[in-house]
């Protein structure tokens, strides 16, 4: 927890100190998602801004735009999974409730898919940054180096995700402030876990 802890800190120092350049990324990034073709080219160009941050290095919206030009191609191959997966599991969910009417093995088996849609969103927490941190943005690597990450690192994985649900919460009920940092918390966050990580290693 307290290893989680340090890095919900060093993600609200980032976005306290990158206050006025994450409002133009911020709006960029929602352009992006409301617009929906950019929309994984912007998730990633966030993760990639967040990335420079959590190094050390300054970056600016001119970066974010860059990095949508850069990782159109990943963005669109992680999209494209993303998209297969999210969709095969919330079409079975949606029609076992349908065909099965209403059981007890039956919400046990809906109860299974949302486990494995929570899991899901839980490695693209992490994939994202090892993206940006691999010699080639292989998505299939990052997704296998999240899952390693994931299983080495349990317990961090699960108290770091808690505590920004708390903060993103926080900061809705707060003027929604989460709709103008909430991302960018998410992916500072993200980026200093796996770079913690690196490090260690």
């Amino acid at each position: 927890m307290n290893a989680a802890l340090k890095i919900l800190g060093l993600s609200f120092r980032d976005v306290w100190q990158e206050l006025w350049t994450i409002l133009i990324v911020h709006i960029l990034f929602l352009l992006g998602m409301i617009l929906i073709i950019p929309a994984p080219p912007a998730m990633l160009a966030l993760f990639s801004y967040g990335n420079r941050i959590a190094h050390g290095e300054t970056a600016d919206e001119r970066d974010f735009l860059e990095a949508i030009r850069k990782y159109w191609k990943p963005a669109w191959r992680w999209g494209s999974i993303n998209l297969l997966m999210i969709g095969v599991l919330t079409g079975d969910y949606y029609l076992i409730g349908k065909m099965a009417g209403s059981s007890n093995r039956v919400y046990l088996i809906q109860g299974f898919y949302i486990t494995l849609l929570a899991g899901w969103a839980l490695l693209q927490l992490f994939a994202l940054p090892f993206l940006f941190e691999q010699k080639q943005p292989s998505v299939l690597q990052a997704l296998r180096n999240a899952a390693v990450f994931i299983r080495r690192n349990l317990i961090l994985a699960l108290a770091l995700t808690l505590l920004l649900i708390l903060s993103l919460t926080a900061g809705t009920l707060a003027f929604m402030l989460t709709f103008v940092f909430g991302g960018a918390l998410i992916a500072f966050a993200s980026n200093h876990a796996v770079l913690e990580h690196l490090a260690d290693r």
